[in-house]
């Protein structure tokens, strides 16, 4: 018994040393904490500058919101840049691959194949570049303009970095708000519907309607309203001016209430001559042009005259 308690001893004293070091992290590596690498706010940006090597894109904050100069001017979605500005200033590194690093081109960072640049009101810039992807998979390289500090970014953030002119698109053309909807005439291909409202001053989904002579339920005429707020396109908008609206298949106008002012908004469509899948959708008096599916438009027409049966 005499010769175990030694090594009974040290049994206890290695049990005890482990659960130290276990308890003071000494077998576990080193997490680095993130770290944001620019942080910005949406309200003091002036300009945004996307370069890929598929993409060039120019955007500006002028007094009447975003304009992008580059590729080309669009219909913007203002909620889609914000949305873009506020994941560009929460970007963050998940770790430092290399400080003062001498050889860029290791990284791919000598010719960065993604550059994000925010340029802010008072003249600053914040410019981001991203190189090769690591060994791991799902993370790139990447630095700030300016310095030699190379970091380990995740590719899933920068993916939502690389965007495309029209994902910045604003791509519904017809907007309203259903309950100040007093009315639409709805024409397609020569035959007309029409969508009235008979409580003014009732909401879309409470008041009561009627379908050419037959009533109708709110609730139906929401879900028709609707079809029509949901139009989209998917493809990039021309300038209204480009498309020709002599002879317009369809024709829509709605007649609007709010704050004791009447309104009348009306669109046409033409059809596209070739493949004739597609029409031009333009409001009158709007600037752009929008490709909507005649699939679409035909099941608005079908839906409307299955109602009124």
């Amino acid at each position: 018994m005499k010769r175990l308690i030694p090594t009974i001893l040290l049994v206890i004293v290695c049990i005890g040393g482990f659960w130290y070091a276990s308890s003071h992290d000494f077998f576990r590596e080193k997490i680095e904490e993130p770290q944001v690498l620019l942080p910005v706010k949406k309200e003091e940006v002036q300009s945004v500058s996307i370069q890929t090597t598929e993409n060039q894109i120019e955007l500006q904050n002028k007094e009447n919101g975003w304009f992008m100069d580059k590729p080309s001017p669009l219909p913007l979605n203002q909620n889609q840049i914000n949305s873009w500005i506020d994941t560009y200033g929460m970007l963050t590194s998940d770790a430092v691959i290399e400080e003062n690093a001498a050889d860029l081109s290791v990284y791919g960072l000598d010719k960065p194949s993604q550059v994000y640049k925010v340029t802010m009101k008072d003249g600053s810039v914040n410019v981001l570049q991203v190189g090769e992807s690591l060994p791991i998979q799902g993370y790139l390289y990447a630095k700030l303009e300016g310095t030699s500090t190379v970091y380990q970014v995740s590719e899933q953030s920068i993916s939502s970095l690389n965007k495309k002119a029209f994902d910045f698109m604003d791509a519904s053309p017809v907007k309203f708000d259903n309950d100040q909807v007093q009315g639409i005439k709805f024409t397609w291909k020569g035959k007309s519907w029409s969508l009235t409202k008979t409580d003014k001053d009732t909401t879309a989904a409470g008041a009561a309607w009627k379908l050419g002579e037959k009533e109708l339920a709110g609730s139906d005429a929401a879900v028709l309203l609707n079809q029509l707020t949901f139009l989209s396109t998917a493809e990039a908008a021309k300038p209204a001016a480009e498309i020709s609206l002599e002879a317009a298949e369809l024709n829509v106008e709605i007649s609007l209430s709010a704050e004791g002012k009447e309104t009348t908004e009306k669109y046409q469509g033409k059809l596209d001559a070739d493949p004739g899948e597609k029409l031009w959708l333009v409001k009158q008096g709007g600037d752009w042009a929008y490709a909507i599916s005649t699939a679409d438009i035909q099941a608005l027409a079908d839906a409307l005259e299955e109602k009124t049966k």
